[in-house]
């Protein structure tokens, strides 16, 4: 999978999410809800972090992903 393949994919979902959802100004396109949603992975991630059990993986999961999502926004936003 490449970035725009993954990029493509979260705006799958974004456009299947329900309306309320996409209308509460996410944007069209990736750039534009990738700046939205990584403060709020940010924060989900540091509070999964002090969920016992397995707060700690998922919390390092999040991290995770908003690496792959900033990898995506360096290739592909402008």
């Amino acid at each position: 999978m490449n970035t725009q393949e993954a990029s493509d994919l979260i705006m799958r979902e974004v456009n299947q999410a329900p309306g309320a959802v996409r209308s509460a100004g996410a944007g069209d396109d990736f750039c534009s809800i990738w700046t939205k949603a990584k403060p709020i992975l940010e924060l989900l991630a540091g509070i999964a972090i002090l969920i016992p059990g397995v707060g700690a993986t998922a919390g390092a999961v999040l991290k995770g992903l908003i690496v792959v999502g900033d990898k995506i926004a360096q290739e592909i936003c402008h």
